[in-house]
């Protein structure tokens, strides 16, 4: 934290956390609202749907359903999701699910209150003034989307991640209900919780981090070295459960204000070109982005070791440091993380446009460690190493 620059902090809308708390859903939608769900098809399958269809049916809340998310979500999915808003004559949007879902909400917010191209947003076009309210219902402890003005959408012609920003995409409402985490499948809960914990590691090192972000980004990694292994290993564990969703809401609020890293750089641009999940993309190069920036922050690396369980006492700060790669690193192996593209059956081709990409991500701009274009590309290609 620079002592000579003014930071701002803002706070999302509302947080309701605890078991069945999606009950409360009737008392935050007025009885005259239309809302759309948005959703994939595993969540409807798996029965958290009709939970929360339940609930709105016993207030009376007349609502429609768009269950065609897919990972990532593609502009024309969007689009499909915005006719059927506007079909419908919906009036606000409820997102469920993981941070597809949610985030594919806030795009259907957006270009359902707005004409244009949503190209336009992803190229940093400002969103002014109100648009549809977006209430969220994260199923997955990982994106933190549910208390970020951010999204992320797929243009799958260009073959790149737009992120579409700003306070307005800031869901009014969040349901944090660690039930519905039950249905989790075992590899999405690992891959959704190294988002978290990037999301908080980057967030806590980021040269944008205050003493409010830093906070909340270390005990984000604290619960997530607690938790984690556990709600992989038992979905239905509701103690690790309800810390995780937190873990991941804290990690969210974090780097909402904080800002994120290279990880991130590098992640978007291997996901869309290896159709990666973000989470895994995340996990993937986590290890290798810490190795390149204990140079500049050891002492928060020691920080993060600690908060992981390592026993640091005695170490000098550097060795410390150190140790916070190898506590990630064997917590991903625990929880089933793949380490290199070839455990992933991937064959990695670089493209010189990921490099150029890389180096002007937003991200990039407040990692505490300056890339040149060589190290980038070094770290692009780290997870070939087969060690």
């Amino acid at each position: 934290m620079n002592p000579q620059r003014i930071y701002q902090h803002s706070n999302p809308g509302r947080l309701i956390f605890g078991p069945k708390s999606i009950n409360e859903l009737a008392k935050e939608i007025p009885a005259n609202e239309v809302p759309l769900i948005i959703t994939d098809r595993g969540v409807s399958q798996a029965g958290i749907l009709k939970k929360v269809t339940d609930v709105l049916e016993g207030a009376g809340i007349h609502h429609h359903i768009f269950d065609g998310i897919e990972p990532d979500p593609p502009m024309e999915v969007v689009e499909k999701a915005v006719s059927l808003y506007q079909k419908h004559g919906c009036t606000l949007l409820i997102g469920l699910g993981g941070g597809s879902s949610i985030d594919g909400a806030k795009a259907v917010s957006l270009m359902a209150s707005r004409k244009g191209d949503i190209r336009e947003y992803g190229a940093g076009k400002v969103i002014d003034g109100q648009i549809i309210p977006i209430y969220a219902i994260p199923t997955t402890a990982g994106t933190g989307s549910e208390v970020t003005g951010v999204a992320v959408i797929t243009d799958r012609k260009n073959k790149i991640k737009m992120v579409l920003r700003g306070a307005q995409l800031i869901p009014k409402c969040v349901f944090l209900d660690p039930e519905l985490l039950a249905y989790i499948p075992q590899k999405v809960a690992a891959e959704t919780g190294g988002d978290a914990l990037t999301h908080a590691i980057e967030s806590y090192v980021s040269l944008n981090s205050t003493v409010i972000t830093e906070g909340l980004a270390l005990s984000s990694i604290t619960l997530i070295g607690k938790y984690l292994r556990r709600v992989v290993g038992n979905p239905e564990d509701m103690e690790a459960a309800e810390h995780m969703l937190l873990a991941s809401c804290m990690a969210g609020l974090s780097f909402a204000n904080g800002g994120l890293g290279l990880v991130h750089s590098l992640a978007h641009p291997v996901g869309v070109q290896f159709h990666l999940s973000h989470g895994l993309s995340c996990s993937l190069y986590l290890p290798f982005v810490m190795e390149f920036n204990l140079l500049t922050c050891p002492e928060k690396f020691a920080a993060i070791a600690e908060e992981l369980g390592e026993d640091i006492r005695g170490m000098s700060c550097h060795r410390a440091a150190k140790e916070s790669v190898k506590a990630v690193r064997e917590l991903f192996a625990d929880i089933g993380i793949p380490r290199n593209f070839s455990d992933l059956g991937v064959t990695f081709q670089l493209h010189p446009k990921m490099v150029e990409d890389a180096l002007a991500a937003v991200p990039t701009k407040a990692n505490p460690r300056r890339p040149d274009k060589e190290q980038i590309t070094n770290l692009f290609q780290a997870p070939l190493d087969q060690r």
